[in-house]
């Protein structure tokens, strides 16, 4: 047990050093270092896999595809003794294995009955592997932007924790599919029908499914094309909207894409393990910000956004951006035509809307927001890919219905304290800790940070820079955090010193 877990410690090590590296290197030699990274990650299965599969995104192309595409499965004798004795007198051929992925893996079988199925087995000992692995990862610590903007790292972890180990249980997500398959009724998609009675905690059974990869799809007429893309954004609003579980995995190996016998373009969704359920005042919340953004009433933005879950005093440090925030998140439900996705540049809107203060956006959100986002995300990138234009409004409206509009426009916003809404807005309150460090007139440091973080300098402040400051000067940074913490967080001049042809300042204003 010991020698294991020192080789998964060593393994993980391993990991994290080619993620660091590939953060850092350039255009040139990235492809390389994502390589190395996803062989790392492959040779894991389980959380490692996984998380290799999430930096897979939508796209068929990046060197991490190998994750959903190509991995090695185990031979049918290594799993064949999860499937059970009804579903073994039931066969009557099964082949080796050539979809494998994080959690197990798929083979093609043919039934008595004539059926053709997909059966997917669970890996021997995966449970076990993934236990031992969120022990280890619950030893990491909360670093870099998680500890700047405070991040609740911890309900993150629970979430991850409870969907991985949620996700090795197979008779879960067969009731998931089942519902999925009952409840949507999405225009051009397929959900393939489960077996319940060959279904087990290791073992699901479903219809087998032919069509293409998403990759090729993208090559279809434009006619085709559109229609993939209606299907998809009218699964996620169905999903989200109505149904209240939304599919959380997203990544290529979850699609095919067929013509059906009409020749109308039909998308199969497959793997129902990974799903996230939002409440309804949530979804309602989402609902009543949209319609009324595109209608032009006035709402309260920052209510809305904390009546979906997101942390009032974190985001109250936006409250005067929110108009801009929610026209930017919006924009493709305010767009008076078709909306193509290369126009949404989202990101350097945000950024250029909010900058740094990005990050206290991301800090406020709930942790279980994350799966819904990937969702979001998910969408968009095979929107962008599909290279369609799709009016997103009249959509939504197709999908939820005047009752559930009604609803949403009905729902009461619950009320926000005053303490959240003037934390960030209170002159007596600082905004931001800036430190700054010139050498011979040049700047070589400029950070701004949360003012929360003057409460804890010491570990905001690079170790060489505090060792100079102690070694020349009389300031007491552990000192100045402890007068933060006693007298409060209040625009001030914590200090200003000359270090030889060095010049550090740190203030919060």
């Amino acid at each position: 047990m010991i020698p294991r877990l020192l080789n998964k410690t060593l393994h993980w090590y391993r990991i994290a050093l080619a993620m660091r590296r590939l953060k850092r290197v350039d255009s040139p030699t990235r492809r390389h270092a994502q390589q190395t990274l996803a062989l790392l990650l492959a040779d894991s299965r389980g959380l490692a896999m996984k998380i290799g599969q999430v930096m897979a995104g939508s796209a068929d192309n990046n060197a991490f595809q190998t994750l959903v595409t190509s991995i090695e499965p185990l031979p049918l004798s290594a799993v064949q003794n999860s499937l059970g004795k009804p579903l073994v007198q039931a066969l009557q051929a099964i082949e080796e294995s050539v979809a494998a992925a994080s959690l197990g893996q798929v083979h093609r079988a043919l039934l008595h009955n004539g059926t053709e199925v997909a059966i997917k087995i669970r890996y021997p000992g995966i449970v076990g592997s993934i236990k031992a692995e969120l022990k280890l990862s619950a030893w990491l610590p909360s670093v870099g932007p998680l500890k700047r903007w405070q991040f609740n790292v911890n309900d993150y972890k629970t979430i991850l924790h409870r969907q991985l180990l949620r996700e090795t249980d197979y008779r879960l997500e067969m009731h998931t599919q089942q519902r999925f398959q009952q409840t949507l009724s999405v225009p051009g998609l397929f959900i393939p029908p489960v077996y319940p009675e060959f279904c087990s905690e290791a073992v699901l059974v479903q219809a087998w499914a032919t069509g293409s990869r998403f990759s090729e799809a993208c090559t279809w007429s434009k006619q085709h094309r559109l229609e993939i893309g209606r299907t998809l954004l009218m699964l996620l609003w169905q999903s989200l909207f109505v149904h209240g579980e939304v599919h959380g995995d997203p990544h290529p190996g979850n699609y095919l894409f067929r013509l059906n016998p009409q020749g109308n373009a039909e998308t199969v969704l497959l793997d129902y393990g990974c799903t996230v359920v939002v409440a309804p005042p949530r979804r309602l919340a989402l609902l009543k910000l949209m319609d009324a953004y595109h209608s032009g009433q006035p709402i309260d933005a920052f209510r809305c956004f904390v009546a979906m879950g997101f942390n009032a005093e974190k985001l109250a440090h936006l409250q005067v951006k929110m108009p801009g925030l929610c026209q930017i998140l919006l924009r493709p439900f305010l767009s008076p035509r078709p909306f193509q996705m290369q126009e949404w540049q989202l990101s350097t809107s945000l950024q250029a809307l909010l900058g740094e203060q990005r990050w206290w956006f991301r800090a406020a959100g709930p942790a279980d927001l994350m799966l819904l986002l990937r969702a979001f995300h998910g969408v968009s990138q095979q929107l962008a890919q599909l290279d369609v234009a799709l009016p997103w409004w009249p959509l939504l409206q197709n999908v939820v219905g005047q009752e559930l509009l009604a609803q949403a426009r009905a729902f009461e916003l619950p009320p926000v304290s005053a303490d959240g809404r003037l934390s960030a807005n209170s002159h007596s309150h600082a905004q931001r800790l800036c430190i700054r460090m010139t050498e011979h007139g040049n700047t070589v440091i400029a950070m701004d940070l949360p003012a929360e973080t003057a409460a804890d300098l010491e570990s905001i402040i690079p170790l060489s820079v505090r060792e100079q400051i102690a070694a020349a000067t009389t300031v007491d940074i552990a000192g100045l955090s402890r007068r933060v913490q006693r007298e409060g967080i209040v625009p001030q001049e914590l200090f200003s010193v000359e270090i030889g042809q060095q010049h550090c300042r740190v203030w919060l204003e």
